[in-house]
C-alpha cells in the first residue's frame, strides 16, 4: 500500500486555494465600489440657519427672510399671491454675473427631495435701493426670489437648497470658468418661518 506524504500535497494545494480567495476579494471589491459600497460618500448638505453665510463657490449667500402675500414686484408686476425670499448675495468671482445666473444654484425644496426653481421673470436684485439685474464681484446684492403659489397657499416656513458651483472646463466648449446645474450636489440648506399676508 503506497504511503502518501500530507508534506507534498499541501503546498500544492494552497497556492490554488490562495489564488481562489483573492479572485473573489477582488471581484467583491470591484462590484461593491461599482455600487457606492466603497470609497467617500458625498456629504450631507449642510443645515443652516438663517442669516449664516453659505459658500456656493462662486457666490456667498445670507438667506434673509421670506415672505407670503398679494404682492406686486417690479414696476409692471401683477399684484398676486407669492413666496418671496431675501438674500444677500456677494460675487467672489472676477467678473460680473446676472442675477439669473444666480438663480440657476437656487430652488426651494417644498418637500424633501422635490425642487422648485423661483421665476426668473419675476425674481430681481436690489443694489443702493436700486434694482438691478447684475452682481458685480465683491459688491453685496439684496436678490429677491419670487415664486407664484395657489391663492389659498400659505407656507408656515420654506427650504432653500443651494447647489454648489464648480470651477472648470466646460462640457461642450474648451471655456474654463464657474458653472452650476440642476445636477450639481446641493452645499447647503436653509430653512426659514415665512411671513405671511405682506403687502410689499
Amino acid at each position: 500500500m503506497a504511503h502518501h506524504d500530507r508534506s507534498e500535497t499541501t503546498p500544492r494545494r494552497r497556492p490554488t486555494v490562495l489564488l481562489s480567495v483573492v479572485g473573489v476579494v477582488a471581484v467583491t471589491i470591484a462590484l461593491t465600489g461599482a455600487f457606492g459600497g466603497l470609497g467617500a460618500r458625498p456629504s450631507a448638505p449642510a443645515a443652516v440657519s438663517p442669516g449664516a453665510t453659505v459658500d456656493q463657490g462662486l457666490f456667498k449667500v445670507q438667506v434673509l427672510d421670506a415672505r407670503t402675500g398679494r404682492l406686486k414686484i417690479g414696476v409692471f408686476g401683477k399684484a398676486d399671491n407669492k413666496l418671496v425670499v431675501r438674500a444677500r448675495v456677494t460675487n467672489t468671482g472676477d467678473r460680473s454675473w446676472g442675477v439669473i445666473s444666480f438663480l440657476s444654484g437656487v430652488v426651494a425644496e417644498p418637500k424633501p427631495g422635490q425642487y422648485v426653481k423661483p421665476d426668473m421673470t419675476q425674481s430681481n436684485g436690489d443694489l443702493l435701493g436700486g434694482t438691478t439685474t447684475e452682481i458685480h464681484p465683491r459688491l453685496p446684492v439684496t436678490v429677491q426670489l419670487v415664486w407664484p403659489l395657489p391663492e389659498t397657499t400659505t407656507p408656515r416656513s420654506v427650504t432653500l437648497a443651494l447647489r454648489a458651483w464648480q470651477y472648470g472646463q466646460a462640457f461642450t466648449t474648451n471655456d474654463i470658468g464657474w458653472s452650476v446645474t440642476s445636477t450639481s450636489p446641493v452645499t447647503a440648506k436653509v430653512t426659514l418661518p415665512v411671513r405671511a399676508g405682506a403687502t410689499s
